[in-house]
């Protein structure tokens, strides 16, 4: 037995499909592993038990976009489903619950609302009613999808701007909201200016593999040099993450141990107690962990993780005990969980974290997005509006410590990926990519991450294009002029620091 699914577009019934970042998913849309493929006209989803499972995948939703969306959970049968109408299916659902949780019914904008939802959902009883004919019941059903995205992002929107002026009137922000995360590799001057003039405080990662090459050898230069302009310059600093268990971080002679969890938690300890001692003074706050739950490296239980986590903590609390310590998550979403059966997903690995008594103090988190990586594929603002809402009843703030997205549509040369990355390939939100959309897209999205109470701060993850992540990701070009996103940031920041000034 399996979830299986007929597929329609423009009348019929799809037979060649390749489904892009497929996810299994169980309660919660908490991905789990399972196997996904397009086999005589349908996209079956299995896994080895016979429980209720939903699918994510990118869907593209016309004008609005192309998301990463997900079907309700689902009984194993043998008749297929109808895809379209599970997708939509699944939205208006969530709408309901959100507009329950958010408590959004007795506000005038609210009828106009109520009238776009009430209009997908009449599509979408029309969409049933035709079940008889599958294609056009797909055909109802897609524009009942679309409606229902639309009014979602309205309602998202909405509620941001609710909470935004009840943060206003209820007190101050914290000082330091607007920051960046800068690549301690790149000494330009310019470059340095940019980071100084622009934001409020820096990350600053400090890769292992980058300070300790070799076990005998620790280089430091490249990161003391950083860290003596941003203590000079008064600019809070949160450093790391110290420990990150990807194949760009890891130094190459830590890889003997992968088998070895006693040994390889003793090194990342030591690495630890000699970087928090050195920078002691002047790292306002550290990112201790981050992407546990999703590393490949060095393959982890469950148990493992939250053990570990509470070592590395602890770690740093013996080094300073005052430290404020942050944990961070990295594919929120974990679609990368499809093919893992080690770690943990990533807010089920929060949850636990947060319930289990390490002693620290908030949560970090990574939202890039727009290109074709695990994790990394588009959502719409309802999407991660209601992802953050996640992290509000785990009891700690939240920093934002990597956020950005394309201000390109095509692969860009320059970037880390070396022109791999193909932005037209990882979804879309209202039309392609181009540095006036994303202006757009961060003035929205710093906006609705602001309104919630819980978070702190946004750091944009790259600087300017010169080693970014994301194909034009930088708020800077690589000549160091400005984009639209650059203006935008900085007349939030002059506004939000207004508002602490009354």
């Amino acid at each position: 037995m399996a979830v299986k699914f007929a597929i329609f577009k423009d009348g019929k019934q799809i037979q060649t499909f390749q489904p892009v970042a497929p996810v299994v998913l169980g309660p919660e849309s908490v991905p789990i592993a399972g196997e996904i493929l397009f086999r005589d006209g349908l996209l079956i989803a299995n896994r080895a038990d016979e429980h209720a499972i939903a699918l994510g995948l990118l869907w593209d939703v016309g004008p609005l976009g192309a998301f990463h969306l997900e079907t309700t959970r689902l009984q194993h049968r043998d008749q297929p489903y109808n895809l379209n109408i599970e997708l939509a299916r699944a939205r208006l659902m969530k709408i309901v619950q959100k507009r329950e949780d958010w408590n959004l019914f007795d506000f005038p904008r609210i009828e106009r609302m109520q009238e776009l939802f009430q209009q997908a959902q009449d599509l979408f009883v029309e969409a049933l009613s035709r079940q008889d004919d599958p294609a056009d019941a797909a055909r109802y059903a897609d524009q009942a999808l679309e409606a229902a995205v639309d009014m979602s992002e309205q309602l998202a929107v909405f509620h941001c701007e609710l909470l935004l002026n009840r943060r206003k009137t209820s007190g101050p922000y914290v000082r330091h909201m607007f920051g960046c995360r800068v690549d301690p590799t790149i000494q330009s001057e310019k470059y340095r200016e940019a980071v100084i003039n622009g934001f409020d405080y820096a990350v600053l990662p400090i890769p292992w593999r980058m300070v300790q090459p070799t076990e005998q050898e620790f280089i430091t230069q490249q990161i003391d040099d950083w860290v003596d302009l941003l203590s000079r310059k008064r600019m809070p600093i949160i450093a790391g993450p110290l420990i990150q268990l990807r194949e760009q971080d890891v130094p190459d002679w830590m890889y003997i141990w992968e088998n070895e969890f006693d040994t390889m938690r003793d090194l990342c300890l030591e690495y630890i107690q000699k970087i928090v001692y050195r920078y002691r003074k002047v790292v306002s706050v550290w990112n201790v962990v981050s992407g546990l739950g999703s590393n490949t490296l060095f393959p982890l239980s469950f148990e493992q993780c939250i053990e570990f986590t509470r070592l590395l903590v602890g770690q740093v609390k013996n080094v300073m005990p005052g430290a404020r310590t942050l944990v961070s998550i990295t594919q929120p979403f974990g679609e990368h969980r499809q093919r893992m059966t080690t770690g943990a997903p990533p807010l089920l690995y929060a949850e636990m974290v947060a319930q289990s008594g390490i002693n620290f103090e908030g949560f970090g988190v990574e939202l890039e997005t727009g290109v074709p990586l695990a994790g990394h594929y588009m959502r719409d603002l309802f999407q991660y509006s209601s992802l953050l809402d996640r992290f509000s009843g785990f009891g700690k703030p939240v920093f934002l410590t990597g956020m950005c997205a394309p201000s390109r549509s095509t692969p860009d040369p320059g970037d880390r990926s070396g022109g791999k990355l193909d932005p037209s390939r990882g979804g879309r939100w209202r039309r392609p990519w181009d540095p006036q959309l994303q202006a757009e897209w961060l003035d929205a999205m710093y906006r609705l991450v602001f309104s919630k109470p819980f978070v702190e701060s946004i750091a944009w993850a790259n600087v300017a294009d010169i080693h970014h992540t994301i194909p034009g990701g930088g708020l800077l070009d690589e000549m160091f002029q400005p984009r639209p996103a650059y203006m935008k940031l900085q007349e939030m920041r002059e506004k939000f620091q207004a508002w602490n000034r009354k």
